[in-house]
């Protein structure tokens, strides 16, 4: 079965701010499932209580029972967990992964996830533990689309501390850099702050992180004879050699091929490429975290292949 993005954000929508549909969540210690918390508290599914992550008026949530009766809305009064304890934010994107359509094991913690995402052969990894305004860049480009996986790096505990699930642009704003649904704090662009106060809610949170953007590939689609014909091969741009191949992988090098044959296989950078319109689109992630977005227009019978580097013409010529 194809990935299905819309199935996974609606599926969001629907568990943003709730235990999801397994009926269990995660603490940093264990699962809890419901069913035990349902029995110990009193509050059967069949009497309308429900699971929910509501603010604790601080700066948290804690997991309540509640249920909406005669248009009131009733609230245990001891919480299923506080603030303290919980740790769902992985979980709950892995069943909204799964939900799409996405091979994984199903894991609480965030690093296990993202590290094992990175690895597969199902996605591409479009930035890597970069800063905001490098991942803008992967944003913007419109390749990273709504499903695909954010992970956030903390430096200072060197792993993936977070992970959140990509949902678009939510708001019709002008400004909107995109937004993402998550859990612990609970968040879903649009939805957030009237739910708990948070306007946090932007692909990136927050200052303090670095962020890795995992595009899942199944959907993409797969680069034309033409394009592929006039665009593989070696490439050279300023100072470096690109070695493009014909399945939108490419690598770079300083080191000039000595022959047609030669074949690179890692690279200085590495770099995705997709058919954009009449051009084409290659986002290069480069070291420290760097990313570059090029626009490379096919040739002509009356001139070469032109390329525009972060939105500025740049000059290339072809090698082999």
């Amino acid at each position: 079965m194809p990935i299905d993005r819309k199935a996974a954000v609606d599926y969001a929508k629907k568990y943003w701010n709730r235990v999801t549909d397994d009926d269990k969540f995660w603490t940093s210690n264990e699962v809890v499932p419901l069913a035990n918390k349902r029995r110990a508290m009193n509050a059967p599914a069949a009497d309308g209580w429900e699971a929910f992550f509501v603010s604790n008026g601080n700066v948290g949530e804690n997991a309540v029972f509640q249920r909406s009766v005669n248009g009131n809305t009733e609230v245990k009064p001891d919480p299923i967990a506080i603030w303290d304890d919980l740790d769902d934010c992985t979980h709950y994107v892995c069943r909204c992964l799964l939900k799409e359509g996405i091979t994984l094991t199903e894991t609480p913690r965030a690093n296990e996830l993202a590290e094992a995402m990175i690895k597969s052969s199902k996605t591409k990894t479009l930035a890597l533990q970069s800063r905001q305004a490098e991942g803008q860049k992967i944003i913007d480009s419109g390749v990273f689309k709504p499903g695909d996986l954010v992970a956030y790096y903390t430096q200072s505990k060197n792993r993936y501390t977070h992970t959140a699930m990509f949902v678009g642009r939510q708001t019709g704003r002008k400004d909107d850099l995109g937004g993402i649904t998550c859990h612990t704090v609970c968040r879903f662009q649009g939805q957030t702050q009237a739910w708990n106060g948070s306007s946090d809610d932007a692909w990136f949170l927050h200052e303090g992180l670095s962020y890795t953007l995992i595009h899942f590939l199944e959907d993409d689609p797969v680069i034309s004879a033409a394009t592929s014909g006039w665009l593989a091969g070696w490439w050279k741009i300023g100072h470096e050699f690109y070695y493009v191949m014909d399945n939108g992988l490419a690598f770079s090098t300083h080191s000039k091929p000595a022959n047609p044959k030669h074949k690179l296989l890692t690279g200085h950078s590495a770099g995705y490429y997709f058919e954009a319109d009449r051009d084409v689109l290659f986002l290069w992630r480069k070291p420290g975290g760097r990313v570059q977005v090029e626009r490379w227009t096919a040739p002509t019978k009356t001139a070469g292949a032109a390329l525009k580097i972060n939105g500025v013409a740049t000059g290339l010529a072809r090698v082999f």
